[in-house]
């Protein structure tokens, strides 16, 4: 089964802005309408006028408040409406049967002490609502409780991770049972880094939209485009930890930063550097192993090269093979949870290898993290 393509920003823009003109002209009807059977014949221009100003108000209220505001406030809003009507009622009904409100001035009584208690209860629900909401989650049309943790949770690709392009390798190796979730506000995101003027960031841009394609396309693997929306002010991360708190999964990312934010908040993440280092070959001091010098290091005698797997090697003696592929001895590695990176000396024709390597791993080199 082919997978739908995901909604793109501007034909979205496209149909707000037809719905709001239908909507507004539509009001604008219905004004005329109003004025015609009510025989009002001078007031028709004044009736489309007032709905068309109302219709407007409308729109606003949505562009300026709806529309920025994530599906969990909405729904507990409107919830919280509901249950606030339904409590005015019966406690009208009560106050209707204790008190006598048969007379003129009993019924205009008890019409005020609704209008007060739908009032009161209308602001009591939905702020109730607001406030718990972290206990209940709301989804539209129906109330969901904060469900247990059933299967594996979704991973929430970020950035960073698309364009890394590592998971695409990963997906391929069906490592995941659960559903890779792209908010959309990542691929406009891709998408302004594809469209940036500077040459190396636009490549990253139209990179990462060329694997999160090749992703969706790849069979077995379920990739979900979801909606989220937040005010335009907040930050991409910050929109990827409540999206990764809202439905409960792991945030997929290679942003050591990030990863450490979701650590101090309590949020489930996976580092792709730290996955590739452990599934990563060890390298034993004392082993031979050849790469080829693409550049000299910072040190005096530093050449620096890079295995398949873009593992950086640092090898003393080598800055004058660049461009040859030379064979080194291991002296140390070091790993950290942005790569791991290993040093090396050079080794000439006919030398043995080193009987005492240096157990330990020793500092970084000067300029060996260039």
């Amino acid at each position: 089964m082919s997978k739908p393509p995901p909604v793109d920003a501007s034909e979205q823009r496209l149909a707000l802005f037809t719905l709001r003109a239908f909507f507004f002209v539509s009001a604008m009807g219905l004004g005329l309408y109003v004025a015609q059977n009510a025989e009002a014949t001078g007031m028709q221009f004044v009736s489309m006028i007032v709905s068309g100003l109302i219709a407007i108000c409308v729109i606003l209220v949505d562009y300026m408040a709806v529309a920025r505001s994530s599906i969990g406030t909405v729904s507990a809003i409107v919830f919280g409406l509901l249950i606030g009507l339904l409590v005015a009622q019966i406690f009208v009904g009560i106050v209707s049967l204790v008190g006598d409100f048969e007379s003129e001035g009993g019924k205009e009584t008890l019409g005020a002490i609704r209008l007060a208690l739908v009032l009161i209860f209308c602001y009591l629900g939905p702020a109730y609502i607001l406030r718990t909401q972290d206990d209940l989650r709301f989804i539209v049309p129906y109330v969901e409780f904060r469900r247990q943790a059933q299967g594996p949770r979704p991973l929430i690709l970020d950035t960073s991770a698309i364009i890394d392009g590592r998971i695409v390798d990963v997906a391929r190796c069906n490592v995941f049972d659960a559903p890779l979730v792209v908010p959309r506000f990542v691929i406009e995101e891709l998408q302004k880094i594809a469209d940036s003027g500077d040459r190396a960031r636009r490549e990253r841009g139209r990179k990462g939209l060329e694997r999160l394609k090749l992703l969706r396309d790849e069979t077995g693997v379920e990739v979900e485009v979801i909606a989220a929306t937040y005010a335009q002010h907040t930050e991409v991360d910050r929109r990827l930890i409540e999206v990764t708190r809202t439905r409960e999964g792991k945030l997929v990312t290679c942003d050591y930063n990030l990863q450490q934010v979701c650590e101090v908040e309590g949020v489930p993440s996976i580092n792709l550097n730290q996955l590739a280092a452990a599934v990563k070959l060890s390298f034993v001091a004392g082993e031979l192993m050849s790469v080829r010098i693409t550049r000299r290091g910072e040190g005096p005698e530093q050449g620096v090269g890079y295995l398949e797997d873009g593992t950086m090697v640092v090898v003393e003696g080598a800055r004058e093979s660049k461009g040859q592929t030379v064979t080194c001895e291991i002296t140390s590695t070091i790993q950290s949870s942005q790569g791991r990176m290993v040093f090396a000396r050079l080794r000439s024709e006919g030398s043995a290898p080193s009987e005492d390597p240096k157990p330990e791993d020793p500092a970084p080199a000067e300029g060996a993290s260039a």
